[in-house]
């Protein structure tokens, strides 16, 4: 292997191939193993590179990592967005090739600073801080970060305590672990301490997933949600208006009594007053204490402009106004200048305004949900705080942006990973999938199948308590990381002041 690797080029191609087993560990493959295996082989192709072949090895890494991973904005820019093909394609080429550069960055500071430390602590620390740094950067894109794999591996006990972030990190380690377990030259020793290090963080995440961090709160709710697929291209269609309401009154009253009923993300093309009557009419066969919570596009009085929001009626209360959009579908970067140019760049509502109350919480009945609307349940902080006083979470999307595409299937698992972190029931209605209930230990209670109009009820029980996670954000393990990674230069440099 090593002779092979002296062609430059097999190296090249190899870095790809490592970049798509991310991939393939998260959904809806699901081979969670192959994520101990990426970091590895991404750390073991950077050895004995000039700058520039590192730069470029880091980068066809991240080609791999989102070339497959996150092509499914092909999806929305062509189909949905009406670019042509060809355009589309150089669009999500652009996407892709700029998002492999936070790989191409990770590999020169590993060169430049840290090859020559611990890899056990710097590796992992600076995996870590990589994809931080990815979920921040220009609004961020907190997808395909490793840690989502384990949402039922060994280590998943371990995420209500450090969070998607901190399972990064482990998962790096243990894939390092079982590295230097099987490497012939490594002293039995050291091999030994690999593998008693390894048993013990396997043996922790274990033990960890019987922790309560959460208690049960009062009575359980009758949840009903409500999936209209409704295709895109009719959404904001006026003339289709009066069947849009039409499905999600009919899908509503078919659940008979709950104590809640759940709209998806804009589900009506109206602004709130004008769609009060017609909530009020689908709560008839609900019963007399039902609430109703819906996504809808509303005005903002101070501004005229629009919100992306979640709103009330019924014995529901309160409202949510989106605070992370989403460049380009919801709103558009130097608007003034790129408006126009491409229809991509004029999608019906894409002009939203984010709002500025979070953390914020609906109310049902006793309980205090918190909200998130579409791609903020991808911000595992951003939810953290979202949650804080809250009973159980809800999550509202409109995924058939990302057709028949894997898109949808990865937002659902960070939509459980956020459960499990949180260690609180979830609601999540789309609309055309996936619609679930989800338990506070991220398992699915009840889900609809994709693609199909079709409504669900089922029972939720609300909890109370804080884990970890909840409590400190990644913010605490973010700053230990750059220590970790500050004290190894500082015992480098020692080590070659001691040389001299």
């Amino acid at each position: 292997m090593s002779s092979l690797m002296k062609k430059t080029w097999i190296g090249h191609l190899l870095a790809i191939f490592a970049g798509g087993l991310i991939t393939l560990s998260l959904a809806p493959f699901n081979i969670w193993p192959l994520s101990l295996l990426a970091p590895v082989a991404f750390w073991w192709l950077l050895q004995n590179l000039n700058t520039r072949q590192t730069l470029l090895r880091g980068w066809l890494f991240g080609l791999g990592v989102f070339g497959s991973g996150a092509s499914w904005v092909y999806v929305s820019i062509h189909e949905h967005g009406g670019t042509p093909p060809l355009l589309a394609g150089m669009m999500t080429w652009s996407f892709v090739a700029g998002l492999a550069l936070f790989f191409a960055l990770q590999a020169w500071i590993w060169q430049r600073w840290f090859s020559k430390t611990s890899v056990l602590i710097s590796w992992p620390a600076l995996w870590i801080l990589m994809e931080a740094l990815r979920s921040w950067l220009f609004t961020g894109f907190p997808w395909l970060l490793l840690g989502t794999a384990h949402l039922t591996s060994p280590f998943s006990g371990w995420a209500p305590v450090l969070g998607v972030y901190g399972i990064s990190g482990l998962s790096v380690l243990a894939g390092l672990l079982i590295f230097y377990t099987l490497k012939p030259s490594q002293p039995i020793k050291h091999r030994a301490g690999s593998l008693i290090f390894l048993l013990v963080l396997i043996a922790a995440g274990l033990a960890l997933k019987h922790q309560q961090w959460t208690q049960p709160f009062g009575e359980p709710l009758t949840i009903g949600l409500v999936q209209g697929n409704i295709p895109q291209e009719q959404k904001w269609n006026p003339a289709q208006r009066q069947q849009i309401i039409r499905q999600h009154i009919q899908l509503s009253q078919q659940l008979g009594e709950v104590d809640l009923l759940i709209w998806p993300e804009t589900a009506l093309p109206l602004l709130p007053e004008q769609a009060a009557p017609y909530l009020q009419r689908a709560l008839q066969q609900a019963g007399e204490q039902a609430g109703l919570i819906t996504g809808l596009p509303s005005r903002a009085e101070e501004t005229g402009r629009y919100h992306n929001s979640l709103i009330t009626a019924g014995t529901a209360s309160g409202e949510y106004h989106k605070v992370k959009l989403v460049p380009f579908g919801e709103y558009v970067p130097m608007e003034s200048q790129l408006r126009g140019l491409i229809e991509f760049l004029d999608l019906p509502m894409s002009s939203f305004i984010p709002g500025t109350v979070h953390p914020a919480n609906l109310q049902v009945r006793d309980t205090l949900v918190a909200p998130l609307i579409c791609y903020e349940v991808a911000y595992a902080g951003f939810s953290a705080r979202q949650a804080h006083q809250s009973h159980w979470l809800l999550t509202v999307s409109n995924d058939s942006w990302f057709g028949t595409s894997i898109g949808p299937l990865q937002h659902f698992e960070m939509a459980r990973f956020r459960a499990l972190e949180m260690a609180r029931p979830m609601a999540r209605a789309t609309n055309n999938g996936i619609t679930a209930l989800i338990d506070h230990q991220g398992q699915v209670i009840t889900r609809l199948p994709q693609f199909e109009a079709a409504a669900l009820s089922g029972s939720l029980q609300p909890r109370e308590g804080a884990t970890p996670f909840m409590q400190t954000g990644p913010l605490p393990l973010w700053l230990l990381c750059m220590l970790l990674l500050e004290w190894q230069r500082y015992q480098l440099r020692r080590q070659l002041r001691n040389c001299q």
